[in-house]
């Protein structure tokens, strides 16, 4: 059964992306205690500014977005950071990038409540042609829309939460919606929402579920409704602007 999951969880994740998965064997194997995030470690100190990413060529299975918290998060230059010197700068703005691995390691389950866990992943990433490491959770840049008239596309960015120890897995939340400008090289980020105000509480995100729903109007502009179990919320971009119904 325990190589069954193995398999499956490991098709599901290279479906979502397009980049390499590395899996351990010890990925099911639950660890008692909380994984501490060294993106987030107080420990490795820096002064370098990474300068986050704002074009991209084309949104394809490998771009993603990351989202640092308040205070920025620590980029790496190696998957296993053990002093300052593995640091590799700040990122304090979010930033597109381009995802090209993911290495699951282990599974932590909180030993006074059985039902929370945490995890240590590595993603290797691309920001502005430099190659970093972070541990730091990635939304995925899932949903996207191009808009002829206005000569844009539109995303929907979520971070894919999983479920006990399934990482990655379904159940989307902390929602952006981003809108690109299209032109000759490519794709430049024009305007991200921030976090909307949408607890989805859905497995998984498709619009068979009706779990998305968007028109787009005569004069170019979007209509946008994402809806969850319990929650909706709505919006229409015109293209500068998105204005919340």
């Amino acid at each position: 059964m325990r190589i069954y999951l193995t398999i499956l969880f490991t098709i599901i994740i290279s479906s979502l992306f397009g980049q390499n998965i590395k899996q351990s064997p010890n990925w099911f194997e639950l660890v008692k205690g909380k994984y501490q995030l060294k993106s987030l470690s107080q420990e490795f100190e820096t002064t370098n500014a990474i300068d986050p990413q704002i074009t991209i060529n084309s949104i394809t299975k490998n771009a993603a977005y990351i989202v640092p918290l308040e205070g920025g998060i620590l980029f790496f230059s190696t998957n296993s950071p053990i002093s300052k010197s593995d640091v590799a700068g700040r990122l304090s703005s979010s930033s597109l990038i381009e995802l090209l691995e993911i290495d699951y390691r282990r599974t932590f389950q909180n030993p006074d409540t059985t039902w929370k866990f945490s995890h240590e992943v590595w993603y290797k990433l691309r920001v502005n042609n430099q190659v970093y490491y972070t541990d730091y959770k990635i939304h995925s840049l899932s949903i996207n829309k191009p808009l002829t008239k206005l000569n844009q596309v539109i995303s929907i960015a979520s971070q894919d939460t999983g479920y006990d120890n399934y990482y990655d897995n379904g159940y989307p939340e902390y929602f952006h919606i981003l809108a690109f400008d299209q032109n000759a090289d490519g794709l430049t980020l024009k305007f991200d929402s921030q976090e909307l105000d949408l607890e989805c509480n859905c497995e998984f995100w498709e619009p068979e579920s009706e779990t998305y729903h968007w028109k787009e109007l005569e004069s170019g502009a979007l209509y946008i409704k994402l809806s969850g179990l319990e929650q909706s919320y709505s919006a229409t971009w015109n293209g500068k602007q998105l204005i919340e119904k």
